[in-house]
Formats: C-alpha cells, structure tokens, sequence
C-alpha cells in the first residue's frame, strides 16, 4: 500500500507486473492493514488512525479487489463501544486474524475476525454480519491498559496490542502486547 497516495497496489507473480494504483482508498496518510479472507472472496482494511475497518470483495471476472466500504466504526470518531456497522466504535484497528467459528457450520461465511484495538487495549471480535463484540481486555471510554492474566473480560489487561494470530491447532491466540513488551497467549487452561 501507498501511505502517501491512499492506494493498494497488486503484484501479479506470473507476470511480474506491478500495478501502483490497483484500488483507491478513501483516505491517504494513514497507516492500514490487510488481511484476506481465507475464501479469498473479500478482504479487510483496517484503517487505524481513521478508527474504521472497511471491505473489499473480490471480483472474480476482474481479478481485482473492488472499491472497499465501511463495516465498522465511524470515519475520525474513536471510542469503545461494541454495536454493528457504523454504531460500533474502536480506537486504533491494527492487525486481526480469521478464525473458524463452528457455531456458523453450513452458512456462507464460517468465520469471526479477531483483531487488536491498540489504544482500547483490548481484542475485538468482528462478526461476519457486522456485529463488534469486545473478547479480552477491559476497555472504558478511555482504554485500561495494564498487565494481568485472568478472565477474559472482567481481569486480563493489555496495553496496546498490535498483532495476533491463532493457532488452529492448539487452539490458542498469541498476542504482541507492545506497550507490556510480551507476546500473550489466550487458551483454555491446561
């Protein structure tokens, strides 16, 4: 992506050809992350200091991302509040993650996506259908960050989370707690 000119470009490995300006996005000059599907039939962009995450589906006879739209937050409106669409507010979207959900066995789209809301310092979850649940951490309208294990939402703390992944296998979330200098794992106790 292109920080200054607000584009996402896109690398063509059997043709070697690079296209700059592949889509335009709606805002320049701030920092965004992708993460695709792993149907591939859309992706998420997550703009963290606009406080939105928008999507892209792809276009199967272009061979292209379409223009993205707003799934989540308000454009320059930060806050903590779990809700749908535009009602949902988060402060500073950095990386997520897709995870399966098997509660969504049979339906088009079977997975949730996790991702650090850095100055809420917590993880979210974003539904398929749009909906924003908070899923470790214990935000208020300003963020609580700190340095605890426990229950999810009543005694972890974090402070500025800014990447996750999930371990399929072991069943488990690693976190970079940038701001406690750790990597934090959530799993079921064993």
């Amino acid at each position: 992506s292109r920080y200054d000119k607000g584009w996402i470009g896109r690398y063509d490995p059997e043709t070697g050809e690079y296209k700059m300006d592949q889509i335009a996005l709606p805002y320049s000059g701030t920092a965004i992350w992708l993460m695709i599907h792993p149907t591939g039939k859309y992706m998420y962009i997550t703009f963290s200091g606009k406080h939105i995450i928008m999507r892209s589906n792809y276009d199967e006879e272009k061979k292209t991302f379409t223009t993205p739209y707003l799934v989540c937050g308000k454009y320059e409106t930060s806050g903590w509040e779990d809700g749908v669409g535009g009602n949902a507010r988060v402060k500073t979207p950095v990386q997520g993650t897709f995870v399966k959900n098997p509660e969504y066995a049979g339906k088009e789209d079977q997975y949730d996506y996790y991702f650090c809301d850095k100055e809420n310092h917590c993880i979210r979850i974003l539904t398929p259908d749009g909906k924003i649940n908070t899923f470790a951490g214990r935000p208020n309208g300003n963020g609580t960050p700190g340095y605890n294990d426990g229950a999810l939402r009543t005694e972890s703390r974090f402070k500025q989370p800014v990447c996750i992944v999930y371990d399929e296998e072991r069943e488990s979330f690693f976190i970079g707690d940038t701001g406690n200098f750790r990597i934090r794992k959530i799993a079921l106790e064993e």
